[in-house]
């Protein structure tokens, strides 16, 4: 049986461990998508992809009506582990099947090898990342 004296001294390391960042910390990000005119790119979403220490993290978040996006990870909001990540943009989904698709933004940005578009997550930093797609 452990003292009681042990069992306070294992909870206070326990939550000084929880309280100094033990394990992987996320880190908000979010941003505005804009089309070339500056009108927002409702209705895409945006995903960031990282292939660290053999580690694939995938976050998306989908761009609201004002061009607004917030990245999670696991659960809504939750933000990403820090790092460098590599950022494509799908667009918004077809409204009529019957009619032919035409996207607001050129197909490159919808391929992380041909987006041109990569940012570094940073613990404590805004994380506040706009992207401008052109046609």
């Amino acid at each position: 049986m452990l003292s009681p004296r042990l069992l306070v001294i294992c909870h206070w390391s326990l939550v000084i461990c929880c309280l100094a960042g033990c394990g992987p910390a996320m880190a908000p990000v979010h941003g505005k998508v804009t089309l070339a005119d500056g009108k927002p790119a409702a209705g895409s979403q945006v995903v960031f992809e990282s292939d660290q220490a053999g580690k694939k993290t995938t976050a998306r978040g989908d761009v609201q009506p004002d061009g607004s996006y917030e990245l999670s990870t696991v659960k809504p909001g939750d933000g990403v582990p820090p790092g460098k990540y590599k950022v494509q943009i799908n667009p918004p989904p077809m409204v009529n099947a019957e009619a032919a698709y035409v996207s607001p933004f050129n197909a490159k940005y919808s391929n992380f090898a041909t987006s041109g578009l990569e940012f570094e997550v940073k613990r404590g930093a805004k994380n506040d990342f706009p992207i401008q797609v052109t046609k």
